[in-house]
């Protein structure tokens, strides 16, 4: 197996598994930022953007598209294996968004902070799912997100095609 269609193997499932099972952050109490939080406000998202942001409904839709570009990122990454723009598509949609979850929170930029509640949603399972590990002020699901851009776009600049 070629290195790069190895890395973006790496990458891609980097990306799933964080997006989907561990949370970006703790948003106080027992509320925590992840994919799957998304996922369950969409419809609210969706039917009531005024709640989220007051008085940006088109900017939540804006975003709110962009995050579900975001959901499937870690599928355009394995798609990436056949074609490598795909690869790099999907890790700089990936490092993009771990660097405005990482803004966001640290609130370099403030004015981000009120978007990021459209990840926010009580856990599934308290305690498990999502899996948050505090390191600083995000959790390890924002590592492990830029780790899999970093290794899907690697993997994506190598080129994934097995040389002979």
């Amino acid at each position: 197996m070629a290195a790069g269609k190895f890395f973006v193997i790496i990458g891609a499932l980097l990306t799933l598994v964080s997006t989907f099972f561990f949370s970006f952050f703790n948003a106080g109490g027992s509320t925590y930022g992840w994919g799957i939080g998304f996922i369950l406000n969409l419809t609210d998202i969706m039917a009531n953007p005024g709640t989220y942001v007051a008085g940006e409904t088109m900017t939540v839709y804006i975003v709110a598209i962009v995050l579900i570009v975001f959901l499937i990122s870690g599928i355009l990454q394995l798609l990436g294996l056949a074609a490598r723009a795909f690869a790099i598509l999907g890790s700089i949609i990936v490092l993009g968004m771990g660097v405005v979850i990482l803004i966001a929170v640290y609130g370099w930029l403030p004015d981000m902070t009120p978007y990021a509640s459209l990840l926010v949603s009580d856990p599934i399972a308290p305690g498990v799912f999502p899996l948050d590990i505090p390191l600083g002020g995000v959790s390890l699901g924002t590592y492990l997100l830029l780790g899999g851009g970093v290794l899907g776009l690697i993997g994506g600049i190598i080129g994934t095609k097995d040389s002979y």
